[in-house]
């Protein structure tokens, strides 16, 4: 049985690792490798979501849409490529909220839909 601790003993294995060694992990079925990259870029995501602002939408929509950028950044992060994990993953949580926001952008201009006949 696994204690209540155990999760933070498990955190420790991953200190010595890459970004790119824990990726791997994670894509490999490690729920506390993915959870472990989650916990260490959640304060780059916030500082990034700060940078944002969507009329009508609260700060943590746009966190939330960063978070979804990271789990893309950790399914899709290939380390053949000459990107580090750390860029990929900004990039990855930029191009979301971006786009989060010229959709719900997008979303306010589009005009109501008006029966034609009454």
């Amino acid at each position: 049985m696994v204690g209540v601790n155990a999760p933070r003993k498990l955190y420790h294995m991953y200190e010595n690792l890459s970004d790119e060694e824990i990726v791997q992990l994670a894509r490999d079925t490690d729920d506390y490798a993915q959870e472990h990259l989650i916990n260490k870029y959640k304060n780059f995501v916030r500082a990034k979501a700060r940078s944002y602002f969507l009329i009508g939408a609260d700060r943590e929509d746009i966190i939330q849409e960063g978070m979804i950028g990271l789990y893309k950044a950790i399914r899709d992060f290939r380390p053949d490529k000459l990107a580090s994990f750390r860029a990929f993953a900004e990039l990855c949580i930029t191009r979301q909220i971006i786009t989060a926001i010229k959709t719900a952008t997008r979303q306010k201009h589009i005009p109501p839909l008006i029966p034609m006949f009454r």
